[in-house]
């Protein structure tokens, strides 16, 4: 009996045990339940949208607002849009002093923790606990460098913590002098400068490897809060913060406390770079605005785009336009336009219109208007390539061609004289024989080729300038003529480049396009050159004795007027007019475009040597079969544009006069246009 009931305890026993062995696994399984799923959730709400640092180069570019820096063909800054982001600086190009600075102040532990101090922390809790209130924080340089890259400001512990998280990963990937040249490269300093450079730049107009003890303290302590200090740093808040920083100078060892209390007496010296106005460079930044667009793809949000145009040339041509165009000049012009450019094609200086300020239409690239007689040399050079010569005689006398009686600018008619004659002295009757002669087809395929956009209309009004063009387009086929005949295409952008000094884009070297034939174009250049030293050009004669060879125009009742022309250096535009095309006082191209042209061009060639225009002398003949190549590729430009049949040009002067004229143009006004 007593085995029995000894039997059965021993069973109830087992029972309890495998009952209470049943209730523990439970419960094991569901706090490791619980575990997972407070895991998960901590997870999910504090660290699933955490940032991925795809590469250590993406901890440069990292959610950068977009900024646009524009430099001159000297490196001096145009203006920037957008926040202003130093040049990316070397620690090792830096003074001991400075990185000591932010060190002392930021992180003094910076080279003993894992990017978070825990030691720091513990510190800081216990201060801030013992004080009542937030009197220190425990936040690393790499925790910083992680909140202002890819965190919001805002303080809330999963902000913290994803912030701590990111800082280990950074600092278990990177090396300590990587992260701290990261840091001090883009930092805020407040006053829309981000890094060291550009706050050294921004506050004391210099590199940072020249900051002094004072300047480094200074900049050191305003990225605690940049929008409040960085106001003025001459105000207490700053002056207090600089101090803040040498005294933990001097407790990190770094400087002794003779050199903090020197330093503290030292007054603030600033030299505050002042915002760039955009003033007369206006139509310079929106050209060059313009035209990145079309160089392809942002490759990089803060690019600073290094320009063709010159500074001090830009200076001389706004002051050039402004000081002879306006209200009481009593020449009833109210507005005028500038361009220059090098053989190479950069474009040098640009105003758009008397003032940006009051109209940023840029009237050099968009506004359509009548060159009259400045479109005459492209009627004497497709004269040329038929086969005449400067020396060709013609006619001065009365003419009329399908009813039109065209009439030069005085009125009279001198009779024969050569080419090189009616082109200087600008006679009407016989620019309109040689488009006669050569035919309206070939004229406008030759002005298109020298680099004349617009559309031309088909009639012969078109030899004296009843077309309507841009300045762009006259300067760059006078620039192509000035170029002995190589296509000369205008761009603005050199090269693109960013902060963190890589090549985004660099403009290539395009092979020359010979599109007129060097002879020919040197024999317009004589002939150009005439104009300037005989004829209506006079006034353009630049100072010194400098060679140079252009055009002057005038369209019908005095509504617009021009000089084109160049030295051997650089290729002008000068136009004039007003927006309503009212007519002006009597100005004609002779007069003020030409003043203008000269004014500018003086003061663009300050400086450079006495360079003679291209010669006939000087020019190596061509090869038989450079040119019969030459002609081979104008041919495939006839055929390509529909026109006639070139392939049986000859490789020399002599061109046979077998096309017949084109159909009677439709009948235009009676014009005296010309000079």
């Amino acid at each position: 009996m007593q085995g029995v009931f000894r039997a059965d305890l021993l069973e109830r026993k087992a029972k309890i045990k495998g009952y209470h062995m049943r209730l523990l696994t439970i419960l094991a399984v569901s706090v490791f339940v619980l575990v997972c799923l407070t895991s998960y959730a901590t997870w999910r709400h504090f660290l699933s949208d955490l940032p991925k640092i795809a590469s250590n180069e993406e901890i440069w570019t990292a959610n950068r607002k977009p900024s646009l820096e524009m430099v001159d063909a000297t490196g001096e800054t145009i203006t920037i849009r957008g926040p202003r982001y130093g040049r990316r600086v070397s620690v090792d190009a830096l003074p001991a002093h400075v990185l000591q600075a932010f060190l002392a102040v930021e992180d003094a532990r910076f080279f003993e923790h894992g990017g978070v101090d825990l030691w720091s922390i513990g510190r800081a809790v216990f201060e801030n606990l013992t004080a009542g209130h937030t009197v220190q924080g425990a936040s690393t340089i790499t925790q910083q460098l992680v909140k202002n890259v890819y965190l919001s400001p805002e303080q809330t512990f999963k902000r913290k913590l994803q912030e701590m998280v990111l800082a280990w990963q950074i600092d278990s990937r990177l090396t300590k002098k990587q992260i701290l040249e990261i840091y001090l490269n883009r930092i805020y300093f407040g006053q829309n400068a981000y890094g060291i450079d550009a706050a050294a730049w921004r506050f004391f107009s210099k590199h940072p490897s020249k900051l002094t003890l004072s300047e480094a303290a200074m900049l050191a302590g305003l990225p605690k809060a940049p929008g409040r200090l960085a106001v003025d740093l001459t105000a207490a808040p700053a002056i207090e913060r600089r101090a803040v920083v040498l005294q933990r100078m001097v407790a990190a060892g770094f400087i002794t406390q003779a050199q903090a209390d020197a330093t503290m007496r030292t007054p603030v010296a600033l030299r505050v770079t002042p915002d760039i106005p955009e003033g007369q460079m206006g139509y310079v930044i929106d050209m060059a605005q313009k035209e990145v667009e079309s160089v392809g793809k942002q490759v990089a949000p803060d690019r600073i785009l290094r320009l063709t145009v010159d500074s001090r040339m830009q200076a001389a041509a706004v002051q050039a336009v402004q000081a002879l165009v306006g209200d009481g000049t009593g020449t009833g012009v109210t507005q005028a336009a500038l361009i220059a450019m090098d053989r190479q094609g950069r474009i040098l200086a640009i105003v758009g219109g008397r003032s940006y300020k009051e109209s940023k239409y840029n009237r050099a690239t968009m506004a359509k208007r009548q060159p009259g007689s400045s479109f005459k040399p492209f009627v004497y050079a497709a004269a040329l390539e038929k086969g005449m010569t400067p020396d060709t005689i013609r006619v001065d006398k009365p003419i009329s061609l399908g009813g039109w009686r065209p009439r030069n600018f005085n009125g009279g008619y001198s009779g024969a004289m050569s080419l090189s004659t009616a082109l200087t002295r600008s006679t009407n009757t016989i620019a309109v024989q040689l488009a006669s002669e050569v035919g309206i087809d070939r004229l406008i395929l030759l002005a298109q080729r020298l680099g004349i956009d617009s559309e031309l209309p088909r009639n012969l009004s078109i030899s004296l300038g009843a077309g309507e063009v841009t300045l762009l387009d006259m300067t760059r086929a006078y620039a192509t003529l000035a170029n002995d005949g190589v296509r000369v295409d205008p761009y603005f952008i050199e090269r693109i480049d960013t902060t963190r000094g890589t090549v985004a884009f660099q403009r290539e070297n395009k092979a020359p396009v010979q599109v007129y034939e060097p002879l020919r174009a040197r024999q317009m250049t004589a002939m150009l050159a005439d104009v300037i030293a005989f004829g209506t050009g006079k006034r353009a004669r630049l100072p010194g004795g400098r060679e140079a060879a252009g055009k002057t125009g005038t369209s019908q009742n005095f509504r617009d007027a021009w000089f084109v022309g160049y030295t051997a250096d650089i290729i002008c535009g000068v136009w004039v007019g007003n927006d309503s095309s009212s007519p002006m006082n009597g100005v004609t191209g002779g007069t003020l475009p030409a003043l203008i042209w000269e004014d500018f061009m003086a003061a663009a060639h300050e400086g450079k040597p006495l360079s003679p225009l291209p010669t006939l002398d000087d020019l190596k003949r061509p090869s038989p079969n450079t040119l019969a190549a030459f002609y081979e590729s104008l041919a495939d430009i006839f055929a390509a544009a529909g026109g006639q049949d070139m392939a049986a040009l000859p490789a020399l002067r002599k061109l046979p006069s077998t096309n017949a004229p084109n159909p009677a143009p439709a009948p235009a006004p009676a014009t005296n246009i010309g000079r």
